[in-house]
């Protein structure tokens, strides 16, 4: 009985471990503000005075955008994207995850 407890347990953390590393994804909001960070850092100071509202628009939509991925796709689709996006250190990087 006492085999069988411990079987279950190492059982049950392995899958904790494998949640965490693979499924565990940040928020779509935090994905889309260093997208949006990456974005404004390669433009630099071409932006003008309108860029305020653009950068609300654009969150909003890629929130959205992640949202139904989240919805459509799954959590392991999603945290495989939110990932390689966070990861991403260039505009075009983060565009080839997905």
């Amino acid at each position: 009985m006492k085999i069988a407890a411990l079987v279950l347990l190492l059982i049950a953390l392995l899958l904790g471990g494998l949640w965490i590393a693979y499924v565990q994804a940040p928020e779509p909001e935090v994905v889309c503000e260093h997208k949006i960070a990456i974005t404004l850092a390669e433009v630099g100071d071409q932006h003008g005075g309108a860029v305020d509202n653009l950068i609300d628009q654009l969150k909003l939509q890629c929130v959205k955008e992640k949202r139904k991925l989240l919805q459509l796709r799954g959590k392991i689709v999603y945290a495989r994207q939110a990932k390689c996006i966070l990861a991403a250190e260039t505009l075009s990087a983060a565009e080839r995850c997905g």
